[in-house]
């Protein structure tokens, strides 16, 4: 969904286009999450570009490979992918681990149940030289696009980049609201840049991957970290501030939420994906004592693991809160007329499901249609048939101007919050039936 303003827009993208964006301008520190193999470790700040600073001032330039379209980026998320270290020759190696990547984040849920709600995009940048700097030993110097480099700040296994160059590359696509950017190493490694919405992982280690899934908790869920602070382990740090504004932590023990139905209280006693049943467990947001997670072990706290119950469903909401669930309907602006087609083209999920109205007044037998016609007229009807629905139908008049609603809902039984069900999961189109020549007020959309 986001966009770069020069070219990008009208950029056509058939198997791959070569396109130039405008170069990307940001603050000079970021804020970056450290990986273990196993897990995240905390946060440090690192330069926003790394390396030499006399970069060329030219717009970079790629082909952008398409690797999954779903929709229109005004309703989907788009996930860019960027490689650094590849040579030309490298680009089918490039390629591999991208299809390795997407393949781990698309069989992970939600990301799995809702893989139609993103695009995903392969900006194919070519680089000098082969590797990445300070790989495999400190002190080693290569040329590449994005100049990316291991022990950042010092730390081996965290790797940066420059942030802005990597912007540039990521705006050759369509668009773009996450950048996940392939190193072309086997030495484990990574980075968050949750502000950027960017992340960086060693392509050529099977755990560099793993570390994406992580970070779209953070920039698509606002989830935040379930584990304590990695420098200190054990050290008894104890939380005492208010209660944080994430979803999945909270200061609160089981008894308190289940009292206040606060947080995470009607998942209590539920069997988690990431193994045992949602509670409250001591020790999260960096610190030890004082503060709660709903599980042992999930993502938000190690690799390779699932999301929570309470991340999943927070993941959920999010991914809507971003592409609605509608991709398309007639325009409700201007009242219909008589025999009119109303039309609502959902998010091509399963758990979506449509449900229609006249006055008010549901048509059961009109569950799950995408189309139905508008009669202001009693219809003819074969011998023995029952009425079919219509403005003027004695089970179905209402007060004023007829109006037909349909309601899309997903059921999924990822969400269970009540009030994420209705204003998240849940969405209203209303048309006012024009009931005389050039009378009629528009609809309403919630």
């Amino acid at each position: 969904m986001r966009r770069l303003p020069l070219l990008v827009g009208a950029l056509l993208v058939t198997s791959c286009v070569l396109a130039v964006p405008a170069h990307a301008q940001g603050p000079s520190e970021r804020k970056v999450e450290v990986f273990g193999e196993h897990g995240p470790q905390g946060y440090v700040e690192v330069p926003a570009q790394v390396g030499a600073q006399q970069r060329s001032v030219a717009p970079p330039t790629a082909t952008v490979t398409p690797i999954e379209i779903n929709g229109p980026s005004d309703k989907r998320i788009d996930l860019v992918y960027l490689g650094d270290g590849y040579t030309e020759s490298e680009q089918d190696l490039y390629a591999s681990q991208v299809a390795y990547s997407w393949n781990i984040l698309a069989q992970r849920e939600p990301f799995r149940s809702y893989r139609t709600l993103f695009n995903v995009w392969q900006v194919n940048v070519v680089s000098n030289e082969s590797g990445s700097d300070n790989d495999p030993t400190e002190g080693v110097v290569k040329d590449t696009a994005l100049n990316s480099t291991y022990y950042c700040d010092g730390l081996e296994r965290l790797i940066c980049l420059d942030v802005p160059t990597a912007e540039s590359y990521a705006g050759l696509a369509p668009a773009f609201d996450q950048i996940a950017v392939v190193i072309n190493s086997p030495t484990y490694g990574g980075a968050g840049y949750i502000e950027d919405n960017l992340v960086t992982f060693s392509g050529g280690h099977s755990a560099g991957p793993e570390i994406l899934p992580h970070e779209l908790g953070h920039s698509l869920g606002d989830l935040a970290d379930e584990y304590p602070y990695w420098a200190y382990p054990d050290d008894g740090s104890t939380y005492t501030g208010e209660e944080p504004p994430y979803a999945n932590v909270s200061v609160h023990n089981a008894n308190q939420q289940v009292t206040q139905r606060t947080k995470w209280w009607y998942w209590l006693g539920e069997a988690s994906p990431d193994g045992g049943t949602i509670g409250t467990f001591e020790g999260a947001y960096y610190y030890n004592l004082g503060i709660y997670r709903p599980s042992d072990n999930s993502l938000m706290r190690s690799l390779r693991q699932p999301f929570n119950l309470v991340g999943r469903e927070e993941m959920t909401r999010k991914l809507y809160e971003t592409t609605g669930l509608v991709d398309s309907a007639t325009p409700n602006r201007a009242p219909v007329r008589d025999r009119a087609t109303l039309t609502v083209a959902p998010v091509p999920i399963p758990t979506v499901t449509t449900r229609w109205f006249i006055n008010g007044h549901e048509i059961t037998q009109w569950a799950g249609r995408t189309s139905v016609e508008v009669l202001t007229k009693k219809p003819k009807q074969p011998k023995g048939q029952p009425e079919s629905p219509w403005c003027g139908r004695k089970d179905l008049r209402g007060r004023g101007a007829c109006t037909y609603t349909v309601r899309v809902t997903d059921t999924t039984g990822f969400v269970r919050n009540p009030t994420y069900q209705r204003d998240i999961l849940s969405s209203t189109i209303t048309w006012n039936v024009q009931d005389k020549p050039g009378g009629g007020r528009p609809g309403s959309t919630a």
